[in-house]
């Protein structure tokens, strides 16, 4: 009998390692409460109290970090627009200063079927403020979290409601 050459058994070994990685990352992924989902990921300080995913978590210290730095971009980006779009007004700031205040605290509370939650954020000057969490899609395929900030507005343009018929 022949041997196989070198090459093809350490090719071999190598997909063999890729399919294990990816194998050993997809369980890990089920864990954790899924695959990462485009929530954007910030740096900046915060003490997370109850369950709360690695995402969710990202998305409250983006929300601190864009209200210190009074970004409307980045703020319109964590909101919640399934409903319409989102207008961002200097009321949406009103915690700005104890944002910049120090480390804040946030506990998650599940209201909800694994995709609503209230986010109760103490800041380290102890102003508090409650901001509602949930996925824009269906729970289960990854869909990103999103904040309930802003002023959803009013549909313009389009035709108007239907008016009933008279009977």
């Amino acid at each position: 009998m022949r041997r196989p050459p070198n090459v093809l058994v350490w090719a071999a070994g190598l997909v063999g390692l890729v399919v294990l990685a990816a194998g050993g990352y997809l369980v890990w992924a089920a864990i954790a409460g899924g695959l990462p989902t485009s929530v954007p990921s910030c740096s900046w300080p915060l003490q997370v109290r109850g369950h709360a995913t690695s995402e969710q978590a990202g998305l409250i210290r983006c929300y601190l970090r864009a209200l210190a730095h009074h970004d409307v971009g980045a703020l319109q980006a964590l909101a919640y627009a399934t409903a319409g779009p989102v207008r961002i007004t200097p009321v949406d700031f009103r915690h700005a200063a104890d944002a910049r205040a120090g480390t804040a605290s946030a506990t998650f509370t599940l209201l909800e079927n694994d995709y609503i939650f209230a986010v109760r954020i103490v800041f380290a000057d102890h102003a508090t403020e409650t901001v509602g969490m949930a996925q824009e899609a269906t729970p289960g395929l990854s869909a990103p979290w999103r904040l309930e900030v802003g002023t959803v507005m009013e549909r313009t343009g389009g035709p108007p409601p239907a008016k009933p018929s008279p009977r």
